[in-house]
């Protein structure tokens, strides 16, 4: 609705019909350019806001070899400007084959450190699944042991019952006149 207003407003008075219009278009088209950039702005901070959250779990997941090749990045930022100025100038120099060699040797670096991450963790589920496994193993040596010890206990009562009879009577048979 404002759009339209606005393009009422630029239209000036006593003008064809055609001028008008196009004037009239043109103040939609830009309100509709505005609305787009406003949208894009807005999805570009959502990324960005989306990077740096990302950013921040790598970096408390990272290991300690990324940790350390990190600390040697920040060394080398630190460094002072005719430092930084002069491995500039020999990364620079170095023949094409070396650049490359410097690149597949960052890749293979990263792709190590994801190697190292997932062993570390198929080791970890490995080892839970273990211990899953050795606690339900205790626990049925437990219940074995239970039973077995539950009819030990159960026959041991029984002979001490028939011990117990078999010495009645021959206290009987033993003391006459005792029925």
């Amino acid at each position: 609705m404002a759009a339209k207003k606005k393009a009422r407003r630029a239209a000036p008075r006593k003008v064809s019909k055609a001028k008008a219009t196009k004037a009239r278009r043109k103040v939609v088209t830009k309100a509709k350019a505005t609305k787009v950039k406003r949208r894009v702005v807005r999805k570009a901070k959502v990324a960005k806001v989306r990077r740096k959250v990302a950013r921040k779990a790598a970096k408390s997941r990272s290991t300690a070899t990324s940790r350390r090749v990190a600390a040697v990045k920040a060394a080398a930022r630190k460094a002072p400007a005719r430092t930084r100025a002069a491995v500039k100038k020999a990364v620079n120099k170095l023949p094409p084959s070396a650049k490359r060699a410097l690149r597949k040797a960052d890749r293979n670096l990263k792709s190590a450190e994801k190697s190292i991450a997932k062993v570390v963790k198929s080791a970890k589920k490995k080892a839970s699944k273990t211990a899953a496994q050795a606690g339900s193993m205790v626990n049925a040596a437990q219940a074995s042991a239970e039973k077995q010890a539950t009819s030990m206990l159960d026959s041991a009562k029984e002979m001490a019952a028939k011990v117990s009879e078999t010495v009645q009577s021959a206290v009987g048979n033993l003391v006459p006149g005792e029925k």
